[in-house]
């Protein structure tokens, strides 16, 4: 099926050897679930509830009641699909981001390009730009406020999904901050291209 979404863009060796690749993904299970459609082999993600590790270890949750939380369990055996909690120490946190290939937040959004530029990775936030470890740093930026609907979310989580496959089959450079793009439903194509100042 993965051959199907990524036609024309790679060839079918590349498009296998994202299986190799993992991305930590906090706070947007679109995303995640767009990854690991696409074939990326392992994706960390890490939420602001309960994992199923708490259900196991916290005997007051029932295991039932861990679908109303933000838990994400393993989709197929082709996938590798890790779930946390997102934890109060930061050195927690950034442990659970080691061996990443890219991180992409949502939330947490400070921390996270924080744990990216310590680790050496790239950084996308939530909006369509990626922070290179070489290059400009998102703490040397002015970082636009952003606030989604349900189309213009899914239409970020999309297009990022797709910046990550760029930088991992090297089909086209990914936007390079400070050029970034934001959903503006009265501009063609619905993007607006802005620079970070």
């Amino acid at each position: 099926m993965r051959k199907i979404f990524w036609y024309r863009m790679a060839d079918e060796k590349k498009i296998d050897y994202l299986e190799k690749f993992s991305v930590g993904v906090i706070g947007s299970r679109m995303v995640m679930e767009l990854l690991w459609r696409s074939g990326v082999g392992c994706i960390r993600y890490i939420g602001d509830f309960v994992t199923p590790a708490d259900v196991r270890i916290d005997s007051t949750i029932k295991p039932l009641e861990a679908n109303d939380y933000d838990v994400v369990h393993p989709m197929s055996t082709d996938s590798c699909i890790i779930s946390y909690q997102y934890p109060d120490d930061y050195s927690e946190f950034k442990r659970q981001l080691k061996g990443i290939d890219v991180i992409l937040a949502h939330k947490h959004i400070r921390n996270s390009a924080r744990a990216a530029e310590e680790l050496g990775v790239p950084f996308i936030p939530d909006i369509v730009t990626t922070f290179l470890p070489d290059g400009v740093s998102f703490f040397d930026v002015n970082y636009p406020r952003t606030d989604y609907d349900p189309v213009s979310y899914a239409l970020i989580c999309s297009i990022q999904a797709g910046e990550i496959m760029r930088i991992f089959t090297g089909y086209q450079l990914p936007v390079i901050a400070p050029e970034a793009y934001v959903v503006d439903f009265n501009s063609p194509g619905y993007l607006k291209k802005i620079n970070l100042k």
